[in-house]
Parts: structure tokens; C-alpha cells; sequence
């Protein structure tokens, strides 16, 4: 029976990191008013998320987690689990989510190589030049070797 209640545990963690994904996309695609691009399963998940904040009777976090848990059970009997699903508990946020919307950003930060940059080449004579000088040795030499041209 061990065997049993693991696959069913991996099952759960499953369901609850995709319903958890899920759930983020949706909140997504909801500020993008790009709803109507999920599935009907999605949608109805959703319009039970906005009854829930419609009652006003529970925050948006505890909304959010009733409708994530919501989705977690149906995804759980989807993905094969048996008997009710276990319950997962889930890491806490080591820091809040500031409330305001416009400075959520994190800034990017340019991280420095250890290595030394690649040396230099070196600047090569454009083949106009050489083909130049190549005509001035040869009529130096001419010159030289004759005496006049």
C-alpha cells in the first residue's frame, strides 16, 4: 500500500504545482482581457474566483487560494489520483508583494565576467595598400637596378 500513497503524493505535488501555475496564467491573461483565449474549464474556474471576491467576505490572497485548492482537487482526480486528495502545504512568501501595481519591477543587473575579455587582434592592411606598395617596391626597384626608367 506504500506504493500506493507515494504515486498518489507525487500525483498531488503535480496537480498543486500545475493548478498553481495555472491559476497565475489566468490572473494573467485576465489583466491582458484575454479570457476568452482559455478553455471553458479555465473560465469557469476564474468566474468562481470573482464570486468569491464579489462576496467581499475573504481577501483576494484567501479568494485565491480557495479557487487554487478548488482547481488542485479537480486536476488531482484528473491526473489518476485516488480517494480525496492529500492535502500539500505550500512554501510561504519570504516577502509580500507590494500593493502597488507600477512598482512591482525588479531592476536588472548587469553581472560582471570573471574572465579577462579576449585580446585584441590586430588591425589588418586593407589589400589596396599592399597592392600600392607592391607597385611602388617594384618600381623602386626598376629604377634602381637600371638606373633610369
Amino acid at each position: 500500500m506504500p506504493s500506493t500513497t507515494d504515486s498518489n503524493l507525487e500525483i498531488a505535488k503535480r496537480a498543486n504545482d500545475e493548478a498553481r501555475a495555472d491559476f497565475a496564467t489566468w490572473l494573467m491573461m485576465a489583466k491582458l482581457k484575454s479570457l476568452d483565449a482559455l478553455p471553458q474549464e479555465a473560465q469557469t474556474f476564474y468566474a468562481g474566483y470573482l464570486a468569491l471576491l464579489a462576496r467581499g467576505k475573504q481577501s483576494e490572497p484567501a479568494a485565491a487560494e480557495a479557487t487554487i485548492q478548488t482547481v488542485y482537487r479537480s486536476y488531482y482526480s484528473r491526473m489518476g489520483g485516488t480517494g480525496t486528495a492529500p492535502i500539500i502545504k505550500t512554501a510561504s512568501r519570504s516577502r509580500p508583494m507590494p500593493d502597488d501595481n507600477n512598482n512591482n519591477v525588479t531592476p536588472f543587473r548587469r553581472i560582471k565576467p570573471n574572465t579577462p575579455p579576449p585580446p585584441r587582434e590586430k588591425k589588418k592592411l586593407p589589400a589596396a595598400l599592399i597592392f600600392i606598395a607592391l607597385i611602388v617596391l617594384a618600381v623602386a626597384w626598376r629604377y634602381l637596378s637600371k638606373g633610369s626608367l
